[in-house]
C-alpha cells in the first residue's frame, strides 16, 4: 500500500527545482510548513534524508534525494498523462 502523495512528490520536486523551501511555496502558493511537513513526511516514509536544509541558504539534494528526484518526476509526468488519457 502506498503512503505517500501526488501533492507529497511535487512538494519535493518543486523544492529541489527551486533549491529552497520558501521559493517552492511561493511557487506553489502555499505555505512553507506546509511543504516543509510533505517533505518531512516522505523522508519519513522512505527511511532517509532527501534534502539537506543550509540555514538561510535554501536546500541541496542528497544521494538518496538525487535518486527520488529522477523517479519523482517520471511519477508526475505518468500521473499527468493518466490524468489526460482518463
Amino acid at each position: 500500500m502506498v503512503r505517500f502523495t501526488l501533492k507529497q512528490i511535487a512538494y519535493f520536486v518543486a523544492t529541489a527545482e527551486q533549491g529552497s523551501v520558501a521559493d517552492a511555496a511561493r511557487a506553489l502558493n502555499i505555505s512553507q510548513p506546509s511543504v516543509s511537513l510533505a517533505i518531512g513526511k516522505l523522508e519519513a516514509h522512505f527511511g532517509v534524508q532527501l534534502l539537506l536544509r543550509h540555514h538561510a541558504q535554501g536546500v541541496s539534494l542528497t544521494s538518496a534525494g538525487r535518486r527520488l528526484l529522477v523517479e519523482a518526476r517520471n511519477l508526475l509526468a505518468y500521473a499527468e498523462e493518466l490524468d489526460d488519457q482518463a
